[in-house]
């Protein structure tokens, strides 16, 4: 027999009314790798990182501020964050960036990976959506605390086994990039002051980059007239309307070339462009190389 709660007993027993944001973190990758060379000159892209070290020799350059990556130092750092990397031992001549590695086995031991002049490197990359993506720019060092360093370890440790992560092996990635941004509270709540028309724009693009969107379209959601609302976003956000369409659909075109295998003209398609030409073009002028060169050089980090 089940027994039924009476109508006049309420399951929230408080009058006020709560509201809960949603928590989107969508995550990319979870790897735990031996870097042997680690010469890049700019790993700007847009989706955040996590990195961590245990062996010392790794170092971040962001801002002429050098970071060191060792086993007393969390670094998170935020999309379209510029920066540089380099191994102590790495000689970088010119120009040329070089980068090199191999996944972390069981056979693996620290001790003889430090002898060798070769560092590990825990890397999580992944997103939280609007309006978080947008959080400014820089290269954060966090508090370590205990149970960071518990959820690092048992994150490694599944990374070393090779199997795919289930529900609970996400949900402790999760727990991580959760307690790291808890310490980049300042950081995250600058978007209050932002004019709640311009917000919801961004967030109807950034869920609709692949459609055909108009000026008019958003003006209408925002119920300004239409060259009213374009000046409206161009003084709170900088750019142009169109521009800020074009600048999202290259976003996760990026992140496409990064964290899958689809074809160029899949992620053309898939991002918004009308053909492989048009995604090239507008490729090319955002990040001054063609997307098959693009590709083609890519590396891992």
């Amino acid at each position: 027999m089940i027994n039924r709660v009476p109508h006049e007993i309420k399951i929230d027993p408080s009058s006020i009314r709560q509201t809960f944001r949603e928590i989107n973190i969508k995550l990319f990758c979870c790897r735990y790798w031996i870097l042997e060379e680690w010469a890049c000159f700019d790993l700007s892209v847009p989706f955040w990182r996590i990195y961590y070290n245990t062996v010392d020799g790794a170092e971040i350059i962001h801002n002429n501020r050098s970071i060191m990556l060792n086993k007393d130092n969390l670094v998170i750092i935020p999309p379209n964050t510029s920066f540089s990397t380099r191994l102590n031992t790495t000689n970088v001549r010119g120009n040329n960036e070089s980068i090199s590695g191999r996944k972390f086995t069981e056979a693996d031991i620290l001790e003889q990976i430090e002898a060798t002049n070769k560092v590990d490197h825990l890397f999580i990359h992944f997103s939280l959506g609007f309006p978080l993506d947008y959080a400014g720019g820089g290269v954060y060092c966090l508090e370590l605390t205990d149970q960071k360093l518990s959820l690092i370890a048992e994150i490694i440790h599944t990374c070393i086994q090779d199997h795919p992560f289930n529900f609970f092996d996400c949900l402790k990635v999760n727990m991580l990039i959760g307690l790291c941004l808890v310490q980049l509270e300042n950081l995250l709540t600058e978007f209050k002051t932002m004019d709640q028309r311009i917000f919801g724009a961004m967030a109807y693009v950034d869920n609709n980059y692949d459609k055909m969107i108009t000026n008019d379209a958003l003006a209408t959601m925002a119920n300004m007239a239409a060259n009213s609302f374009a000046r409206l976003f161009k003084r709170a956000t900088g750019i142009t309307i169109q521009q800020y369409i074009i600048k999202k659909r290259i976003e996760n075109a990026l992140n496409l070339m990064h964290h899958s295998d689809k074809s160029l003209d899949e992620i053309a398609h898939d991002c918004g462009f009308s053909d492989r030409f048009h995604f090239s073009k507008s490729f090319k002028k955002h990040v001054h190389m063609s997307p098959s060169y693009y590709r083609k050089n890519l590396t891992l980090f």
